[in-house]
């Protein structure tokens, strides 16, 4: 093999790893802003940089868009230079983070992957370990890198890559995400997510008691405890057998207040274990939420209370919050009261509206989704999702940008990958300018 053939190997190797990488790691982000904003604002707040919060939304959209981006360039085979050189940088600076999150553990996952992969950090830093090195023989090669575009086919491809783009993310910022990675997909039941079966394994813990005589301290058993002379310091619990955790620990919703009020009274059991359908609006704070969204919600609560179907609206805001939010909109239906960050994991529109029955997540969809007026024939659609029945709860556009980009990728791979020239290989030379 002759030393331009490795060459030529090479870059394309790390080429279209490091397009899979970039590309994947862009999409599933992208899929999900809100939840990169989520995960921007943890970064923020352990760097000390709480205050600057509110620019966490369109930090996430930046950072997916770029790595998104990158990936489109590389495979496109466009501005190999200053691309090879930007995905140096970007590797570089994610390697440094990762390295840091890993001695110091500030936050248990990177996010690298959004909810669709978790990795430790630990796993997080060796892979990008991994992923730099690569970019690094990119970069040393770039110039034997095959370009599959070039002249005015490029430039197309590069616009209409942003155009598509754009609407994808916009799409999932104003809608619900389009593939949901989380554990309150439609679908999922709420009761094995969050509650204990009867007949589940019971953790199993041992009490040891520590003791004092004469300046020794030991340790004993229930069935093996000292006498009389000794002194009795302290207990520690041992767990000898884990029990059954469900998935989603702390799941909790009340009515009359937050958990900190006396007043507080705990309804997770009895929603979840009601067999008759319900409608949550869920947000993590009404004060944040659009004034013009209550208009939709109170068309909602009379269509529903019409057809007997309960419906409550639940958030982390404070029972002062609640009573400003009924002032502002006029709002009749109950307002409960559930942790802000178990509501931002449940749904990311604000608010989102969800059909549950018998425990069962049936339906999700943004609010500002929801139509301003109910018909007959709407009245039988809602009933079709109550049955169960196969619905459309996806947003066609976003498939087909999806679907595109996918056929898309195939070919640029396709046409760049080309071990052996249709001419012939050892006279095979790219020149760059």
């Amino acid at each position: 093999m002759s030393h331009q053939r490795a060459q030529y190997i090479l870059s394309e190797l790390s080429r279209i790893i490091l397009v899979a990488l970039l590309l994947f790691s862009g999409f599933v982000k992208g899929v999900d802003p809100m939840g990169g904003a989520i995960k921007i604002e943890e970064y923020l707040r352990v760097m000390g940089l709480g205050s600057w919060r509110a620019m966490a939304p369109a930090l996430s959209v930046a950072l997916c868009s770029f790595e998104f981006l990158l990936g489109g360039l590389l495979l496109m085979g466009l501005w190999r230079r200053i691309t090879a050189w930007a995905t140096t940088i970007f590797m570089g600076v994610m390697t440094l983070l990762t390295l840091y999150l890993a001695i110091f553990n500030p936050i248990s996952d990177c996010g690298c992957f959004g909810d669709a992969l978790k990795l430790t950090n630990w796993q997080t830093f060796g892979k990008n370990v991994f992923f730099m090195a690569l970019t690094i023989v990119y970069l040393l090669t770039y110039r034997k890198a095959s370009r599959p575009l070039r002249g005015t086919t490029a430039f197309v491809a590069e616009a209409l890559l942003l155009l598509g783009w754009g609407i994808f993310v916009g799409g999932n910022l104003r809608h619900l995400p389009l593939i949901d990675f989380r554990p309150y997909k439609i679908g999922s039941s709420l009761r094995e997510l969050t509650m204990i079966p009867e007949n589940a394994p019971q953790e199993e813990v041992e009490y040891l008691f520590i003791y004092e005589k004469n300046g020794l301290r030991e340790t004993f058993n229930m069935e093996d405890l000292p006498d009389s002379t000794w002194t009795y310091i302290d207990r520690q619990e041992q767990v000898i057998k884990e029990g059954y955790k469900p998935p989603v620990m702390d799941f909790a919703i009340y009515a009359g207040g937050s958990s900190q009020q006396a007043t507080e009274r705990e309804v997770t059991q009895t929603m979840l274990l009601n067999e008759s359908p319900q409608i949550w609006v869920i947000t993590p704070s009404w004060e944040t939420t659009p004034i013009q969204i209550g208009r939709k919600l109170n068309a909602l609560y009379e269509w529903t209370e019409s057809i007997g179907i309960a419906m409550y609206g639940i958030s982390g805001s404070t029972p002062e919050e609640r009573g400003r939010w009924r002032n502002k909109t006029a709002a009749t239906y109950p307002l409960y009261f559930c942790d802000g960050t178990t509501i931002k994991t449940m749904a990311r529109a604000q608010p989102s509206v969800m059909l549950i029955s018998d425990g069962v997540i049936l339906d999700k969809k943004a609010a500002r989704d929801l139509p301003d007026e109910y018909t007959d024939k709407d009245y039988e659609k809602f009933s079709s999702v109550l049955r169960q029945a196969p619905h459309a709860g996806l947003h066609i556009e976003r498939w087909g940008l999806l679907a595109v980009w996918v056929v898309f990728c195939f070919v640029m791979l396709i046409q760049s990958i080309r071990w052996e020239d249709k001419a012939k290989y050892s006279d095979y030379q790219i020149k760059t300018k």
